[in-house]
């Protein structure tokens, strides 16, 4: 890839227990260490869906609890976070709260330009 391209770093948690009050505490110090670095553009926690029934589907993953979605507009943006001593006390701060982690990195692509509106499809 040349150019600036926007990274996506998406991460998933699966805790040591499904207590409301381990999610709290993980998704808490999400907030405080890994959001808010330079040349990051969006970030985002979440806790999986699946309480809700119209998100129990045979697609739906089940070894995460908690989410972490991150871009950045840069890979060099990426690689400040990585270096940044905040990732590392995150690192440091959830040791034990978790059982797997699965990461997720792609560069995300610029929309196509607008197709013509052709006949059945809208037009």
């Amino acid at each position: 890839m040349t150019g600036q391209v926007e990274l996506a770093h998406m991460f998933y948690f699966e805790l040591t227990d499904k207590s409301d009050e381990l999610a709290e505490t993980f998704t808490r110090l999400c907030w405080d260490y890994l959001g808010g670095h330079p040349g990051q553009t969006h970030f985002s926690v979440g806790r999986r869906a699946l309480s809700q029934e119209h998100f129990r589907r045979a697609v739906s993953a089940l070894n995460f609890d908690v989410s972490v979605h991150m871009v950045f507009e840069d890979l060099d943006a990426y690689a400040r976070y990585r270096e940044d001593k905040r990732h590392d006390q995150f690192i440091t701060e959830v040791a034990g709260m978790s059982i797997g982690r699965v990461v997720y990195d792609s560069f995300l692509t610029a929309p196509p330009p607008k197709a013509k509106k052709r006949r059945g499809h809208g037009g």
